[in-house]
């Protein structure tokens, strides 16, 4: 394969990501409820921006999900399904990501050592400031009991602020949504979800002392510990997950007629099976 198709592969994978985070969100939120139908292949194309090659493919990843159902010549419906299901969805759908998630951690491996280094030796007063905000932030998540994944990464954007290096600080705000997904994931999986909370807020506080005290060395020492200790949960968690529900084994549900019959998996190919509209 050219680099050039293998570019092309990628960007159309990413579409196809894209357009299954946009079609989860709908059914989170009620814009498609129970029972309710689909845009058409043709009108999913046009709202969503993307190419109906990658519009079947994000409809056979939510019929593998059994987030809906697909009837031949009459369109694609949402199925009842509960909360857990959804969560259950959000897991496998972070699963489809999970050579971009690992290949985004070998680039922080070689990017954010070095962005921690500079930060040690640039930062000033306000970047530290930037930095207590997230970390005061991800203390308050805690206390409400919410998520920290969306906001643990925000500490590393400033550090990479810090650096007052524009391309640097772009490239790590680019690892941004990825970082967040894992982080859901491995909330997901954590067995004791509290202490895994307060290991991060523990594990970026400890970042922010070394940082602060202003030794490059000492920080790009922090950094690497402290991203491989993340990888290494990342890790877990995806064996956790795909231990527990692989991706390989979800089974699209097809109906034609009354009779529903299970199709092979999505990587087998539905193409002859989904709606032409």
């Amino acid at each position: 394969m050219s680099d050039n198709d293998k570019r092309h592969d990628l960007s159309r994978n990413t579409l196809t990501e894209q357009s299954i985070q946009h079609m989860m969100r709908w059914l989170k939120d009620g814009t498609f409820g129970p029972g309710s139908k689909l845009p058409s292949q043709n009108e999913l194309v046009e709202e969503l921006g993307v190419s109906r090659t990658g519009v079947r493919e994000a409809l056979q990843v939510l019929a593998a999900l059994n987030l809906i159902e697909i009837y031949p010549g009459l369109g694609c419906f949402v199925r009842k399904v509960s909360p857990e299901d959804i969560i259950n969805a959000d897991v496998l759908a972070i699963l489809l990501e999970k050579e971009a998630i690992l290949q985004v951690i070998e680039s922080r491996k070689i990017l954010e050592v070095g962005t921690a280094a500079l930060a040690a030796a640039q930062a000033t007063e306000h970047d530290f400031w930037l930095m207590e905000d997230a970390l005061n932030a991800i203390e308050c998540a805690i206390r409400r009991g919410a998520s920290v994944a969306y906001i643990a990464p925000k500490f590393h954007i400033a550090v990479a602020k810090a650096t007052h290096n524009a391309v640097l600080a772009k490239l790590v705000v680019s690892f941004n949504g990825l970082m967040s997904k894992a982080g859901e994931l491995v909330e997901a999986s954590a067995a004791d979800l509290a202490a895994f909370k307060n290991h991060e807020l523990a594990s970026h506080r400890h970042l922010y002392e070394v940082i602060r005290s202003g030794n490059p060395a000492n920080a790009r020492e922090a950094m690497a510990s402290h991203i491989e200790a993340s990888q290494a949960l990342i890790v877990e968690a995806f064996r956790v997950a795909e231990g527990a529900a692989p991706i390989s084994q979800a089974k699209p549900q097809v109906r034609s007629g009354k009779h529903a019959h299970a199709t092979p998996p999505v990587s087998t190919g539905l193409e002859g099976s989904l709606p032409s509209e």
